[in-house]
């Protein structure tokens, strides 16, 4: 079997990186870019399979060899990068987001940073495309795959090809159940179990094709220029929308493998051009440091698209970053002894465990009172099945809270008044989407559908926490329109038809004695995060916020619901003028990001409206349907 080097190899490894670059840079661009990913993992499939049968042909292989050349090769730049991005991140990123970041650290130093990405989008706090560790998630599944690739190599290597294509067989199978039947298209996407396929398909190419395809070399460029544009296509096509990767998979990985195996031919003579070569044998720390450096500055910026100077600083940063990398780390440490790799390793190692340990107590100098900083106040009743009460605790009013975030950052404001005027309240809220009944899957953004599947979970117990009720007051920023083009100012949150539809759908299943007042929400969303921009929750700077106004569209559909039903009451929290100078009130920070209150605000408000939402609420409570 032939392990010699190949210099096209390296081309293609070039190609992977650049179609992924291209992609993280601005997803518009290269819609389908993440299937350099996927390249990597067909390359990665053929030469391991390649080199332990070869190893094993020429009784050298050992498993304790396999694993070191593979620690040998990725951990030491890998984790001078997670060093890199814990060290940047504790100085970026908001003291309320160092446990996102610490999970993140730990987690892609365990390679299995998958497993945390696979959950999807955290609601509060940084974006995943501002994680620096994002990209982890493929060298994870690598590592991941690596563990059980040389036992089955080494005990059915006599089977092998068979035992390749059953596995490819029966896991496509799995990943195209669990993406279609199962809408788990995000969880498989991060899933080693949905990404061996495309690794075994780069092992049965390279068991079927030893030697290589050689035809004649206008047919091998044919074929070779086919299989490329066939990728290409597939990069283009294929996107964030598509159910991928399952079946799907097949085409750009098969693809992939042609270039691997197709020989004399005019493709691998431009890949083995020395531009080409020397961006491949550079891609893996080009893939380690590109995206920390993108992720830092979308969360600089609160922005996803970067400027050419932008662009211009990440591609001279990464490549030299990647240079001083792959000259002073990658290379040194994989010509090492064992005991010399280890000595140098493990004082790294314990390097990023004490800093992930200790960021708490190194970040503690920017924390900031969680009054202005997180949501925190009725936490244990957002996102999870449980009701809380708040208010006066003495009473045991029939009143109910419901909706998304902007009622959860609602809750200090009601238990405020609750106590002030002796009544209590139960409240249950969510992510993204009120929990009622009738919201179409189909109409959600993909952005949104890990927090409506997690919302479609709380729709059974805030049903019974309504009938509970005999009054039920509701808050969703979901209501909100944008009245130029009807979409929402939050893309997670797309135009939902059906909301209202399941809101008069609610509205129609109450019982006589039931009544719902409608909340309109915040009147404002914010450019940036004010905490951010101040670096605290004290005014420092004279930033002018570029501010959207909520109010109008969102005020003159709920009042048309209050005009509708007789049961249906409207109060507009909007007027307080606490909202006349956000984010701030008397320079003092109202907003915990760009969307919501924070529970000083909300507190403010309460005080604030007072008399006017009590007066307004007794009325209610007195009023017979």
């Amino acid at each position: 079997m032939n392990t010699t080097y190949r210099p096209d190899i390296q081309g293609l490894r070039a190609i992977a990186f650049l179609l992924v670059f291209f992609f993280h840079l601005n997803k518009d661009w290269l819609p389908g870019g993440f299937l350099g990913v996927d390249l990597f993992f067909v390359i990665s499939g053929f030469l391991m399979t390649m080199i332990t049968l070869d190893d094993i042909e020429k009784n050298r292989f050992t498993f304790i060899n396999f694993y070191m050349k593979r620690i040998k090769r990725i951990t030491p730049a890998y984790y001078v990068m997670l060093f890199f991005a814990a060290f940047v991140g504790a100085y970026l990123w908001q003291y309320a987001e160092m446990k996102v970041l610490r999970e993140t650290i730990i987690s892609s130093g365990l390679f299995i940073s998958n497993l945390i990405f696979s959950r999807g989008n955290n609601y509060f706090g940084a974006k995943t495309s501002e994680n620096p560790l994002l990209h982890t998630w493929s060298l994870s599944i690598e590592m991941q795959f690596y563990i059980f690739l040389p036992f089955i190599i080494y005990f059915f290597r006599k089977h092998l090809v068979k035992v390749f294509i059953i596995i490819i067989v029966f896991f496509t199978i799995y990943a195209t159940y669990q993406i279609e039947f199962q809408n788990l298209k995000t969880e498989m996407y991060f899933s080693l179990l949905s990404r061996i396929p495309e690794f075994l398909i780069g092992g049965v190419y390279a068991l079927i094709f030893k030697k290589g395809i050689d035809i004649q070399r206008k047919y091998n460029t044919l074929l070779s220029f086919g299989s490329l544009i066939i990728l290409l296509i597939c990069s283009v096509f294929i996107t964030e929308e598509s159910h991928f990767p399952g079946i799907l998979a097949l085409i750009p990985c098969m693809a992939s493998a042609n270039l691997l195996v197709l020989k004399n031919n005019a493709l691998s003579d431009f890949l083995s051009t020395k531009t080409l070569v020397y961006i491949g044998e550079l891609s893996y720390s080009l893939y380690l440091w590109h995206f920390p450096i993108m992720a830092f500055l979308r969360y600089k910026n609160e922005s996803y698209g970067f400027n050419g100077l932008e662009v211009i600083f990440i591609s001279v940063t990464t490549f030299v970053l990647a240079w001083l990398s792959y000259n002073f780390i990658e290379n040194k440490f994989r010509k090492i002894t064992d005991v010399k790799f280890f000595k140098a390793f493990i004082p790294l190692g314990l390097i990023v465990a004490g800093f992930s340990y200790f960021l708490f107590s190194i970040t503690g100098y920017k924390k900031i009172p969680k009054v202005y900083s997180i949501p925190f106040f009725g936490f244990q009743s957002h996102g999870i099945d449980n009701i809380e009460k708040f208010g006066d605790l003495s009473k045991n009013d029939s009143i109910v809270l419901i909706g998304d975030s902007h009622a959860l950052m609602l809750k200090p404001f009601l238990d405020y008044l609750g106590k002030e005027n002796h009544f209590s309240y139960k409240t249950l809220t969510c992510d993204a989407y009120p929990a009622i009944e009738g919201i179409k899957e189909s109409e959600i953004s993909k952005e949104g559908l890990k927090h409506y599947r997690d919302v479609m979970k709380l729709v059974k117990p805030t049903k019974q926490l309504i009938e509970s009720g005999n009054i039920i007051l509701i808050n969703s920023y979901s209501f909100v329109r944008n009245e130029n083009n009807n979409e929402t100012y939050n893309k997670s949150i797309s135009n939902i038809p059906s909301l209202q539809f399941a809101l008069e759908k609610l509205i129609n299943s109450l019982r006589k004695n039931q009544k719902i007042i409608l909340l309109n929400t915040f009147p404002v969303v914010l450019d940036k995060n004010p905490l951010k921009l101040n670096n605290g929750f004290i005014k420092n700077n004279d930033y002018k916020f570029k501010k959207t106004c909520l109010n109008n569209n969102n005020k003159s559909y709920l009042e048309n619901l209050a005009n509708k039903y007789k049961n249906v009451y409207f109060y507009d929290i909007s007027k307080s003028k606490i909202f006349q100078t956000a984010p701030y009130i008397n320079d003092t920070i109202a907003y915990y990001n760009g969307g919501h209150i924070n529970t000083f605000a909300s507190i403010k408000l309460a005080k604030d409206l007072d008399k006017d939402f009590m007066d307004f609420f007794r009325k209610v409570e007195r009023e017979k349907n």
